[in-house]
């Protein structure tokens, strides 16, 4: 059951609204967003790429750039390693198209998401040295690969990391060393995340790592600063699909990476943008790359090859380009339609046999084990419990049956924690309070199942979800010039949500089943002024017209909009969340 809270922090929302001329809903959506001091809001509205951190105060950054430089000097190979998902084909191809341009003797190698698995391993390392390498730059990967880049050291390889996750660290209270970081053996280890970081805003993705230290190699040069933005883009495209908050300077990588993305120069890009008929939008938004561009490039690593994505961005050949395009399309294609077929017999699974369970465990053993997590979201999304989803995988080399999982979880379920309180049931896990992924053998998939249920520590309140409202909006407010104010907003996405509004006891004048797989609800509401409007509900139309039955009046959930037909403009809203009343 979703339950809806109210905001209550308090501001001068005039005054800031005098000051900084907008809106007093703006200004209260800035505060609810813990935007407060004359400087933050300056920056949040305001913000230029003038504002951006030094790629100087990075760890080890100065470190790095001279190992490159000397690299570059001297016409050593450098291999970069990157990862198979959004941010790592971005990172990779910043890093490769910029050190190229240096004069660089530069290659890359994409770890294969199945045979691979996540970063850098002893086969990349082994390929890399027999192709006479010299150095090896990593990106958004490295900072937990120990013993990989020992091996990397131990054949004789400057080894260079360049990452954004978690660190790990000692946890012995007399760990001998100033700090607490466990690090791997290179030459330079460039993380925000160090705990000897200097670096303002640790949550930046790999992508933007990658771009701070081509900046600082371009910068070091003398080279116009149009040298190293026309990779703006790719940081942009990679910071909306790692889910990092879109805060500080994460916002104005981002919005100014939108406005260029259409005048990028890169044809693969333009290529994508056609094929996903973005290019002929008017304005390309976060919600646009985050659930249409960034599926299609992920969608390679997935089901075949990340090079694919690599590839279309690198392309000189605009018909080579348009057909790697098409190919990525196709396979998110078939990928949402993969997804959509494993999620329905999901659910299915989890309303015939596990309705009772706090924390959800379905096995699927046909599911391609990378769209694991993606189910795992989606059960998490329909059921608001803790999801994990588990696949077949390869047998181990003793013959053990195996299997991979990933998992998706709620507010107040650490689910990396809880993995570890059952990990003498799996052979191998790791993730993130919200998401994690894990292997284990299929014969303990049962037990495993239970261990997690009974470990669960939810309570009724934490399977609760809730929804957050910025402020409680009679549709009498709603004009042209309120939408618009609130634009100034975005982009929108994690830790700097779209704002959300309430209003209750509208009576529902009219409400019909609409579009193409009628799953749209087009209603006219009415508040007890008189003022209508025009309001909008995108999903779960059957279920609506299920619970409404003789019901009158609703409680809405919504986001004003402008609604443009034929040339002519009205105002709507965006139904989120609904409860009907008699």
């Amino acid at each position: 059951m979703k339950k809806w809270y109210v905001y209550a922090k308090k501001a001068d929302f005039d005054a800031i609204a005098e000051k900084y001329k907008i809106d007093k809903v703006t200004a209260r959506v800035l505060r609810n967003r813990e935007v407060n001091s004359d400087g933050q809001i300056e920056k949040f509205l305001n913000g230029t790429l003038d504002d951006l951190y030094s790629p100087l105060l990075l760890p080890d950054a100065i470190r790095l750039m001279n190992n490159l430089n000397r690299a570059i000097a001297a016409k050593q190979k450098i291999r970069i390693v990157g990862d198979y998902d959004v941010d790592g084909v971005c990172a990779t191809y910043i890093l490769y198209r910029g050190l190229s341009k240096l004069g660089a003797d530069v290659s890359y190698d994409i770890p294969d998401r199945i045979k691979d698995g996540y970063g850098i391993n002893a086969h990349i390392i082994d390929r890399a040295k027999k192709d006479g390498v010299s150095v090896i730059l990593t990106c958004d990967n490295g900072i937990s690969a120990i013993d990989e880049l020992k091996h990397a050291r131990d054949l004789g390889m400057t080894v260079l990391v360049t990452d954004h996750h978690d660190v790990r660290q000692n946890t012995d209270e007399d760990y001998g060393c100033e700090s607490r970081d466990i690090l791997p053996p290179a030459a330079a280890v460039v993380d925000a995340k160090r705990e000897s970081s200097r670096y303002p805003f640790p949550e930046i993705c790999g992508a933007v790592v990658a771009w701070k230290m081509i900046t600082m190699l371009y910068q070091n040069r003398g080279l116009p600063a149009e040298e190293y933005q026309e990779f703006l883009p790719f940081a942009a495209i990679a910071t909306i699909c790692d889910v990092v908050k879109l805060q500080d300077e994460n916002r104005i990588i981002v919005r100014e990476g939108l406005s260029k993305l259409k005048e990028s120069g890169n044809i693969g890009l333009d290529a994508l943008l056609q094929v996903t008929t973005l290019f002929e939008m008017e304005k390309i938004s976060a919600y646009h790359i985050g659930f249409i561009l960034g599926p299609c490039i992920n969608a390679g690593g997935r089901l075949e090859s990340a090079k694919i994505a690599l590839e279309l961005f690198l392309s000189e050949d605009r018909t080579e380009a348009f057909e790697k395009a098409v190919k990525l399309k196709e396979l998110n294609d078939s990928r949402k339609d993969m997804t959509k077929q494993a999620a329905d017999t999901a659910v299915k699974l989890v309303e015939t046999e596990y309705a009772s369970d706090d924390v959800l465990v379905v096995y699927l053993p046909t599911l391609h084990e990378s769209l694991a997590g993606i189910v795992a979201g989606r059960l998490r999304e329909k059921f608001y419990r803790p999801s994990f989803v588990v696949a077949d995988a390869e047998d181990a080399p003793d013959g053990t049956k195996m299997a991979k999982g990933s998992g998706r979880s709620i507010d107040g379920y650490p689910m990396s924690t809880r993995l570890a309180e059952v990990a003498d049931l799996l052979t191998k896990f790791g993730g993130h309070p919200l998401a994690a992924g894990f292997s284990l053998p299929k014969a303990n998939i049962d037990a495993f199942r239970k261990a997690l249920n009974e470990k669960s520590q939810l309570t009724p309140e934490l399977l609760d979800e809730k929804i957050w409202i910025d402020l409680p909006m009679p549709l009498s407010y709603i004009s042209a010039p309120l939408i618009h104010d609130l634009e100034k907003l975005e982009p929108f996405g994690q830790g700097n949500e779209k704002p959300k509004f309430a209003w209750k006891g509208l009576f529902i004048r009219e409400a019909r089943v609409v579009g193409k797989n009628r799953n749209c609800v087009r209603m006219l509401l009415q508040d007890r002024d008189g003022t209508s409007i025009t309001a909008m509900l995108f999903s779960g139309a059957d279920d609506f017209v299920r619970d409404r039955r003789t019901k009158m009046h609703i409680d809405i959930i919504y986001y004003p909009s402008i609604n443009e037909y034929n040339g002519t403009q009205s105002l709507q809203v965006v139904i989120e969340d609904y409860k009907l009343r008699d």
